[in-house]
């Protein structure tokens, strides 16, 4: 049953303003306290996690739309707000252990990415293309401050301005295309623009491309992705995490929703984004070959993961966006474990980002290397691991979607043979003995140890007992 309603619902509503909440008693705490509260600030952050959760459950199964339908909470909605909550949740955590990770304002950092967290959920929740803008400025002006957090470092300054420089021309990409859409249809909302899609003038088309420029650019799509490197490199380790992750399940979250509403998944004009798919498949693999930093070279990963993802609309069923949703959580436990455990080696420290530092792990901590290893080897699609199974389940949505479809199962399997060395890089270097010495790895505590096991679970989880996993995403994803 869909509810119209024109004034606020607060059900739909109730997650992101319990993460409002949260992100104000944070900075509130914090003006009040005379003392550092660091760790108990995270703690309300996580906290306030757990408990926009809790307002999320009663909303499962449902369909209902807002703020003059601006906004719906569905299946396809709440399993990505789910998503964006665990990830919040696990870069806090990080972002707790990593010591030196918040430029001296834990309460300003906290509460900006809780705030970016809100923006993802309103993305995932929009249905309209304002509602979509502001989503996504909410989270990029966020990030754009978090990635410079890592101040004095000359590296987060630089990331920070290259960010917001790129992301800003990203975003007049967004909004200019948003207008020639609104112009080519005479509407906002993505359900009444099926029938100019079906019959596309020259301002629609223009429309689209400007608007999937803008699109390609936050999910660091090929061959807009050069800021991607940079800027994960030059921001703190929890945020380049929670970057990592948050933002691309909830630009994918957009890009699903627009394309299976207002487009048509198996629509011709859609062939531009499966061509930057494989394009992306090639640049991300093989550009992360030379990669010696850890943070440059999940960064490349990501580039090629993203591809991966976009394979995931090419399927000729719906079914595309429960595979989807599967190959981010997959990802989601992948990239907070291996970030968790760069913090736990170095406790921060930006010297431990460097591949040479992990030369010899194994003999030093080896339940840390084993961990470690099994993240890459799930990233690289090792069977029995998640990263195995979302490609597997990429692949038949691939197989089954005509020629283009075919070429990026192609483009999927070759780009995933080149990244076996990339990822196995990392376990031989933990492999190897250090003469003279090995460097000091002296960063413990229990949260990033909690971190990483709960991604090692969750990677496991997913790789051994599959179909169990894809049956209850597939099961949230009933609605769109």
């Amino acid at each position: 049953m869909i509810a119209q309603l024109s004034a606020v619902d607060w059900r739909v509503v109730m997650p992101e303003a319990i993460l409002v909440a949260a992100a104000l008693l944070v900075m509130i705490v914090d003006l009040l306290s005379r003392r550092s509260l660091r760790g108990q600030l995270y703690l309300i952050g996580i906290v306030g996690c757990a408990a926009s959760f809790g307002a999320l459950l009663p909303l499962y199964g449902a369909h209902v739309t807002s703020l003059f339908g601006a906004f719906v909470t569905d299946g396809f909605s709440w399993g990505f707000d789910a998503l964006l909550l665990l990830t919040l949740a696990g870069a806090l955590a990080i972002s707790a252990a990593a010591k030196a990770d918040d430029g001296g304002s834990p309460a300003s950092y906290a509460a900006l990415m809780i705030l970016c967290t809100v923006g993802g959920m309103v993305m995932a929740g929009a249905a309209n293309l304002i509602g979509i803008f502001l989503g996504i400025e909410q989270l990029s002006l966020a990030l754009y401050v978090l990635a410079g957090t890592g101040f004095p470092r000359r590296s987060s300054e630089e990331a920070a301005l290259k960010y917001v420089l790129l992301g800003s021309l990203a975003s007049g990409f967004l909004i200019y295309g948003s207008a020639l859409l609104y112009g080519a249809t005479g509407t906002l909302r993505l359900a009444d623009m099926v029938a100019a899609a079906a019959a596309p003038s020259a301002l629609f088309v223009v429309g689209l491309a400007l608007f999937l420029v803008g699109i390609a650019f936050k999910l660091a799509l090929s061959p807009f992705h050069v800021w991607t490197p940079d800027v994960y490199e030059g921001s703190p380790i929890a945020v380049t995490a929670f970057m990592a992750v948050a933002v691309k399940v909830a630009t994918f979250a957009v890009l699903a929703r627009f394309v299976y509403t207002a487009i048509g998944h198996d629509s011709v004009a859609l062939v531009p984004l499966w061509a930057i798919a494989i394009l992306s498949m090639v640049v991300g693999n093989v550009g992360a070959i030379r990669q010696r930093n850890l943070k440059r070279l999940l960064a490349f990963s990501s580039i090629a993961q993203a591809g991966y993802i976009v394979v995931a609309l090419a399927g000729v069923t719906r079914g595309g966006l429960s595979v989807m949703l599967f190959y981010l959580t997959a990802y989601a436990f992948m990239n907070l474990g291996a970030f968790a455990l760069i913090v736990l080696v170095g406790s921060g420290d930006e010297a431990y980002a460097n591949l040479d530092a992990y030369r010899g792990l194994f003999f030093r901590r080896p339940w840390v290397a084993a961990l470690m290893s099994l993240f890459f080897m799930s990233l690289a699609g090792i069977p029995a691991t998640a990263g195995f199974m979302g490609k597997l389940f990429l692949l038949q949505q691939a197989v089954a979607a005509g020629p283009w479809g075919v070429a990026m199962a192609v483009a999927l399997v070759a780009g995933t043979l080149v990244s076996f060395y990339v990822y196995f890089k990392v376990i031989w270097e933990m492999l190897g003995r250090v003469e003279g010495g090995a460097p000091a790895a002296d960063g413990n505590g229990w949260v990033p140890w909690l971190t990483a096991s709960v991604g090692a679970l969750g990677t496991l989880a997913l790789g051994i007992l599959p179909q169990m996993w894809s049956a209850i995403i597939a099961a949230t994803m009933r609605t769109l």
